[in-house]
């Protein structure tokens, strides 16, 4: 399989780009990460639920761009960005309205610098900015959104898993798990580590009936 898989796997960091496959679901933001260093105000926005594949984009931008990656998921202090470097600011959706000024002018900052950010964040969790001098940058910057999987996506994810855990799976097992799993990245994601850790469990090779015996499908 070619191209590039949007899976951001917790327990395998694999965030190399052959891995990130591409298909209509998120083309659009593919595409915009490849037209760096050309991004009109420096900045663009990556806009996916959870485990759509914002982290792996950022980190194949990280690799080509020579940039930190800031998530302000981890309590982050924006006072530690380097505004000297390209950098990206994940899950954006956590910026709280005291920190709106500060981002402000570290944005000014890096855009004076002549470097760039990526920001990625989950729009549903992202309620809107505060601060108006921001709001205006803010709508200002090119923005792409991951769209939830199709077919061939949830299939390549399923692929891509047990790939990445080292398990051989039946097409046919995986035919069988795409049709009933939920069009939905976290979901699909939970779905899988269930019946890996059932297999794990009970010692058994994944096959339609042991998902069958263990899912009410």
């Amino acid at each position: 399989m070619t191209g590039q898989l949007v899976f951001n796997l917790t327990n395998i960091r694999n965030f190399n780009s052959e891995d990130f496959y591409v298909n209509d679901n998120n083309l659009e933001a593919s595409e915009l990460i490849k037209l760096w260093p050309n991004w009109f105000n420096g900045a663009v926005v990556i806009h996916g639920p959870e485990k759509s594949g914002k982290s792996h984009l950022a980190n194949i931008w990280k690799k080509n761009s020579n940039a930190n990656i800031y998530d302000l998921e981890d309590n982050l202090s924006l006072s530690c960005i380097d505004t000297k470097q390209n950098f990206v600011l994940d899950n954006f959706h956590n910026l709280s309205e005291n920190d709106e000024e500060i981002f402000f002018h570290i944005y000014n900052q890096t855009f004076n610098n002549k470097k760039s950010i990526l920001i990625t964040l989950d729009r549903n969790k992202f309620n809107k900015i505060n601060l108006k001098d921001l709001e205006s940058r803010f709508n200002s910057f090119s923005s792409a959104v991951i769209y939830p999987p199709d077919d061939n996506l949830v299939n390549a994810l399923i692929v891509k898993f047990f790939k990445d855990q080292q398990i051989n799976i039946d097409p046919l097992v995986i035919a069988f798990i795409t049709k009933r799993t939920e069009r939905d990245y976290g979901a699909i994601f939970n779905f899988l580590k269930k019946i890996d850790n059932l297999s794990l469990e009970n010692k058994t090779k994944i096959s339609i009936p042991f998902l069958n015996k263990f899912f009410d499908f």
